[in-house]
């Protein structure tokens, strides 16, 4: 009998890896010790080998994941089912629906499992401000089910963490996002003359910064500036501007390329929950930052401009004029801050503190599993 198993699963897909939450749970993933296996919904591509299990959809909807759940958590529980001592991972980085189902489940048909879930956000907030309110309502009380059900649940911050003991009554373990870059990816080029911004159209936060960003930042920043573009990657977006270099999903290679070599990174976030991923790659990859004092909430920063905080257009405008004419100096500076936020947001360092507070006698036991 295999002594310690774990059984990663996500609803959305982690390979291939092109989304700020696939490179956390990678970096999680790759960080946890003893046997594991990732469990992934995907309507990409079908990848199956011995750490990789794909439950695959037709498409990107609730109705096809719904259906879908069943078959996932089967295979979790033939993976799991000949283990000592069972963990299941579940990334909360989907609707909770999709959570509170699959947990519910392997409570049932494994009752001895540990099921640790970990809490990109506090989703409830996100679908107060974009759902309709009887969506809101019915995330909320699967939210709290969630939280409650689960052997350990996590959070990012302690400001996330205050949330839930306040909306649930719930204590969480903080389990800060962070990531693991590899230099080898890093591709140093001539530097062209872009900003840069990361992440879905399709994910309302990320919407509204894009459209702040084409109809309000670059309109006016291209008169003092007229050849600077904006550089977009994650997909869904279909206008143009005559400022717009509109990359769609690149590969995470591709991504790091661009964000390094960009003048800066813009993050003009309205709203948010959890930690934006995108800033801990650009600070680890020492990229400038401009980001809204919401867009940087939740990263512990080791110092100021950069990178910078601005939350107006007026604001916005001057500090990316700013950064533009004084980039040779503020890039040696971000440059130099590398090693902090590597250190800071290192998930091998962060995984190995984390088990080593909650779960040191399950995977510290001798090797013969």
């Amino acid at each position: 009998m295999i002594n310690t198993r774990t059984a990663f699963v996500t609803f959305f897909p982690i390979m291939p890896n092109n989304m700020g939450s696939s490179t956390v749970v990678n970096s999680r993933f790759k960080s946890w010790p003893k046997k594991k296996k990732l469990f992934q919904i995907s309507h990409i591509k079908k990848i199956n080998n011995k750490n990789i299990k794909t439950v695959y959809i037709k498409k990107e909807t609730p109705i096809y994941k719904i259906i879908k759940l069943p078959k996932l958590s089967f295979e979790i529980y033939k993976y799991l089912k000949n283990s000592k001592n069972k963990f299941i991972i579940v990334e909360g980085a989907s609707w909770i629906f999709y959570s509170f189902f699959t947990i519910f489940i392997l409570k049932i048909i494994l009752p001895h499992c540990k099921i640790i879930y970990i809490s990109h956000s506090v989703e409830s907030e996100i679908r107060k401000k974009y759902s309709n309110k009887f969506i809101f309502l019915i995330t909320k009380f699967l939210e709290n089910l969630v939280f409650r059900f689960s052997n350990y649940s996590t959070t990012v911050s302690i400001k996330e963490k205050n949330k839930i003991l306040k909306l649930y009554k719930q204590k969480t373990k903080i389990y800060p996002n962070a990531i693991n870059i590899e230099e080898k990816k890093i591709k140093k080029k001539l530097l062209q003359f872009y900003i840069i911004y990361t992440g879905s159209y399709l994910y309302k936060p990320n919407k509204d910064a894009i459209d702040y960003l084409n109809e309000q930042i670059m309109p006016s920043i291209t008169k003092k500036f007229p050849k600077l573009k904006l550089v977009l990657t994650g997909g869904g977006y279909n206008k143009n501007f005559p400022w717009l270099i509109n990359k769609g999903i690149v590969s995470k290679k591709n991504l790091y390329d661009l964000i390094y070599n960009s003048k800066c990174m813009c993050v003009p976030l309205k709203f948010g929950s959890g930690t934006r991923i995108k800033i801990i790659e650009a600070l680890t990859l020492g990229t400038i930052v401009i980001s809204s004092s919401i867009g940087i909430e939740g990263i512990k920063l080791n110092k100021k401009n950069p990178p910078f905080i601005a939350n107006d257009k007026k604001k916005i405008i001057k500090t990316l004029s700013m950064v533009l004419k004084n980039f040779n100096r503020l890039k040696k500076k971000s440059n130099k801050n590398r090693s902090f936020y590597k250190k800071t947001y290192s998930m091998e360092n962060i995984t190995y503190n984390f088990i080593k507070s909650n779960l040191d006698k399950y995977f510290n036991e001798p090797k013969n599993s």
